[in-house]
């Protein structure tokens, strides 16, 4: 499936069959004395999708020492470390949070064997935009591209980042999306992501089949659970969308380029749906984490198989599923209580 590269990174390849799976898994929320159900949820669902690639979705842990995060993130990849299985990561809204910067983070994830992740170009927005392309078994050009993309945190961002006033009115009482405060990709990543697609297709000849992985989703994941029918919706939506109401031209951008086939997001801990607008599936992963908001209904991940001809396929897989009511966190270890015990089933 991979062999080193120049810097002794593992390379990603399609399996011998001519299949290549992914699982993503975000929203960790973890910290120092976090849930030991997390380590133990983590394993159950690689065990299970026994995937090529993982993606840890955002918000992983907020910083708070080098040697805490690496201790931290040592146990929460074991099960990949542990079966030799490449690694990568975006970062997420509360990644973001003091004390340790994203720019101080990158380079602990880095350190390990086996993540692939890189701390992308420093002329443009955010820590954490970089492609990683998936080949063949032959030598040549990718088959697959995969895209890491920061979306940042809150609106604050655009104020720094414009030089706006810091009261300024983002959000009106008639928002295009679900009204929330967060931010997305900033138009020079979108145009980093568009400049590096067309050259790919300059440099082989043809456009390079892509997927896309940010934390914070993107406006157009609304139109979802809008339009259920239409979209072919399938999972569960219990909160609201959390993106920006600044529309960043990325979805535009993908589809403009024609490679894109899916893009992916966390964030949500209750929503773990996807539906497919004018050819580009968007999907949640749901939840992971034991230490946050979360239902233990839909506590997994997403797996996405890939195969050679550029096709793709994704589905959600639920601990409850897999294991019933052991993936139950007690209510009294998690201040939400009662309140995020379970719903629900059939719900």
């Amino acid at each position: 499936m991979k062999t080193a590269d120049g810097m002794g990174k593992p390379v990603l390849r399609f399996r011998e069959d001519g299949g290549f799976r992914i699982l993503m898994i975000s929203d960790f929320h973890g910290k120092p004395d976090y849930n030991p159900k997390l380590t133990w949820a983590i394993e159950t669902l690689v065990e299970y999708a026994k995937p090529d690639f993982v993606m840890l979705g955002g918000d992983q842990l907020c910083g708070i020492t080098p040697e805490i995060l690496r201790s931290y993130l040592a146990d929460v990849t074991e099960p990949m470390t542990r079966r030799g299985i490449p690694w990568a990561h975006v970062f997420g809204n509360h990644d973001a949070e003091e004390p340790m910067s994203k720019e101080e983070q990158e380079p602990v994830y880095e350190s390990f064997p086996l993540c692939l992740s890189s701390a992308g170009p420093e002329e443009i927005s955010g820590v954490g935009n970089y492609c990683l392309p998936v080949y063949g078994k032959e030598v040549g050009a990718p088959l697959y591209h995969l895209y890491a993309l920061d979306s940042h945190s809150e609106i604050r961002d655009y104020v720094k980042k414009f030089g706006l006033p810091a009261d300024t009115a983002f959000i009106l009482p008639r928002h295009f999306g679900d009204g929330h405060v967060q931010a997305s990709p900033m138009f020079d990543q979108v145009m980093w992501y568009y400049r590096h697609s067309r050259v790919a297709e300059e440099e082989y000849g043809h456009k390079i089949p892509a997927l896309m992985f940010l934390h914070v989703p993107l406006i157009e994941f609304c139109l979802m659970y809008r339009n259920p029918e239409a979209v072919g919706f399938e999972g569960r939506k219990r909160e609201g969308v959390c993106s920006s109401e600044m529309n960043c031209g990325l979805f535009f951008a993908c589809l403009e380029r024609g490679d894109v086939r899916g893009i992916f997001a966390g964030h949500e801990h209750l929503c773990d749906f996807q539906g497919q607008y004018c050819g580009i599936t968007l999907a949640y992963d749901g939840c992971v984490g034991y230490d946050m908001s979360a239902h233990d209904d839909m506590r997994g991940g997403r797996i996405i198989d890939l195969t050679e001809d550029g096709g793709m396929r994704t589905r959600q897989v639920r601990l409850w599923d897999l294991v019933g009511e052991k993936c139950m966190r007690r209510p009294d270890f998690f201040e939400g209580g009662d309140k995020y015990y379970i719903r629900d089933l059939n719900t």
